[in-house]
């Protein structure tokens, strides 16, 4: 005879069957209307965004195996990851008539300035009454709406982790650069970006860094 515990065992087990199976189900339908997106991009970047969300918020990418979304995209080769995170980043923020009337790179823009403006507004607020360089913010130049973001981010007071951090990025850079230099090679340019290390070579200066021939 069974005994409640096992009974109970056995419904949680397939209780969680259950889970995953709707879970993977939900992930491949979202997985595949992002690919029959994706070639529409300019029209449609707002419902992938907002399928990309959903994976996120629900954590559906777990149940075909991946540790997060970046790893889900990668693996699945449907987006680079911060191609995904501008795309969650603009149906978090900014609602859809809105985006779609100014696009998906001033969209975003429009959130990069929101996050870098002092006050507390809105890529809404910005996109509805924002001004940038003396003519209203939803007409402006995408590198208008960048620049002026850039600029508020440079103004920013920075706090002394971000001081150390800065200090500790200019230390690496100019480490890496002295490298590079001591294989016989001049970089066109070392800098740290998001956590990552870019060094910028001519082909010409690769290939003799590598011993082939330019």
């Amino acid at each position: 005879m069974e005994t409640p515990n096992a009974g109970r065992s056995k419904l949680i087990t397939a209780t969680k069957a259950a889970a995953r199976a709707a879970h993977r189900t939900r992930l491949g339908a979202l997985e595949k209307l992002i690919r029959r997106r994706i070639t529409t991009i300019v029209e449609s970047f707002y419902d992938i965004g907002l399928a990309l969300d959903e994976i996120q918020r629900k954590k559906l990418y777990s149940a075909e195996g991946f540790a997060s979304i970046d790893a889900f995209v990668v693996g699945t080769k449907l987006l680079s990851p911060a191609q995904a995170a501008k795309l969650i980043a603009i149906v978090r923020n900014v609602p859809r008539e809105q985006a779609l009337s100014v696009g998906q790179e001033a969209a975003y823009a429009f959130v990069a300035l929101a996050r870098a403006t002092p006050e507390p507004d809105s890529a809404t607020e910005l996109i509805a009454h924002g001004m940038i360089d003396g003519q209203p913010a939803a007409t402006a130049p995408v590198r208008a709406l960048k620049a002026k973001a850039k600029a508020l981010r440079a103004a920013a007071p920075k706090s002394a982790a971000q001081q150390a951090r800065a200090k500790l990025d200019a230390a690496i850079a100019r480490g890496v650069k002295a490298l590079v230099k001591g294989v016989g090679v001049t970089p066109k340019g070392v800098s740290v970006v998001r956590g990552e290390v870019h060094v910028v070579l001519s082909r010409a200066a690769a290939a003799k860094a590598l011993g082939l021939d330019a």
